[in-house]
């Protein structure tokens, strides 16, 4: 999850599990502190998908907004992050049947909850997920009540 030298700090988790703890942030979606190996800023992260399983992905900084107008005239907007296959030799980051699985950073943070992707091409693959920062706050705007996740220790 670190593959720069100066960004090693992930210990494989005891039983294998890594635990879900936290939420990455609106800033750490936009300015990441991890590094790839080439010593860029890079949000590295993983999902386990009901048909890919486990995969690695990159983090591309891009968000987009997309605001329609609904039925009754209400209008809807929806905020998606991108996310890239980790390499090109890995293979895509999902494919149909992953939708709704959380996307997680190497610290267990919990990125956001795949929505759809792209499809694989000659040239890249794209997902696209719903940060979760974002969906938290608009839940708990409805249900001021609700408790999304426990934090176990």
């Amino acid at each position: 999850m670190h593959p720069h030298p100066k960004g090693r700090s992930f210990k494989f988790p005891v039983g294998g599990l890594l635990k879900i703890k936290g939420v990455v942030g609106k800033d750490d979606l936009h300015k990441p502190k991890q590094l790839d190996t080439n010593g860029e800023p890079c949000l590295l992260v993983i999902k386990n998908g009901n048909t890919t399983k486990v995969t690695l992905g990159r983090g591309t900084n891009l968000e987009s907004v997309v605001r329609t107008i609904g039925e009754y005239d209400k209008e809807e907007t929806s905020r998606e992050y991108a996310i890239y296959p980790y390499s090109r030799e890995d293979g895509p980051f999902s494919a149909s049947g992953d939708s709704v699985s959380i996307v997680v950073d190497g610290q267990g943070r919990i990125v956001g909850l795949l929505t759809g992707g792209a499809g694989m091409t000659d040239a890249t693959d794209v997902t696209y997920i719903t940060p979760y920062y974002w969906l938290d706050k608009r839940i708990k705007n409805a249900f001021p009540d609700s408790y999304l996740y426990p934090m176990v220790d």
